[in-house]
């Protein structure tokens, strides 16, 4: 039960593709999908050391997620808080931590263009910081985007097609009345 006395939907991640209404959630989940498959092949090119573009390939793959998050911060988000009556705290705190984990790999990054000379405090050399911080970035974006899938699809899935056809084509202000 929510807030609103409402049972919410529970569907089990496994009967997700069974749901008549899946196919509509295609482009959320392929999202994420992309998502992880670039953090994969960061990791890896990472792992052999081959950090030529890596730099600029995370820089465009962080813009893009940051859109996608801007997105279900400004209208996803909010529509189903209003509609079921629940928080989505956890997924936004989900973005804050990306964002730091993000930023320590541009650290990463910068620390490999250091002068070898540059022997101040808290410049020491980290082997391979880049792959070090990206996995860090991986395992909080796998946390992240479980925690949201979770969250979120059921919701989604539980829409009528009228209601959802309404979400996708409305903005949010024609859905949720101003407090």
């Amino acid at each position: 039960m929510n807030a609103l006395g409402q049972t919410l939907p529970q569907i089990p991640r496994e009967e997700w593709a069974a749901h008549p209404r899946f196919r509509s959630q295609a482009l959320l989940l392929g999202s994420h999908a992309n998502f992880r498959r670039v953090s994969g092949y960061l990791i890896d090119a990472a792992s052999r050391e081959s950090f030529v573009g890596l730099h600029s390939l995370f820089d465009r793959w962080i813009a893009a997620m940051r859109s996608h998050e801007a997105y279900e911060e400004r209208k996803l988000y909010p529509y189903l808080e209003y509609r079921w009556g629940v928080s989505l705290d956890e997924a936004r705190a989900g973005h804050e931590e990306l964002h730091a984990r993000a930023d320590d790999v541009v650290e990463a990054f910068r620390s490999l263009a250091r002068p070898a000379g540059a022997d101040e405090p808290g410049n020491e050399a980290v082997p391979n910081a880049p792959l070090t911080a990206l996995e860090a970035h991986d395992r909080t974006l796998d946390a992240h985007l479980r925690v949201e899938e979770e969250a979120v699809i059921p919701l989604l899935l539980a829409l009528s097609p009228e209601e959802f056809e309404r979400y996708y084509r409305s903005p949010l202000s024609m859905m949720v009345p101003r407090s």
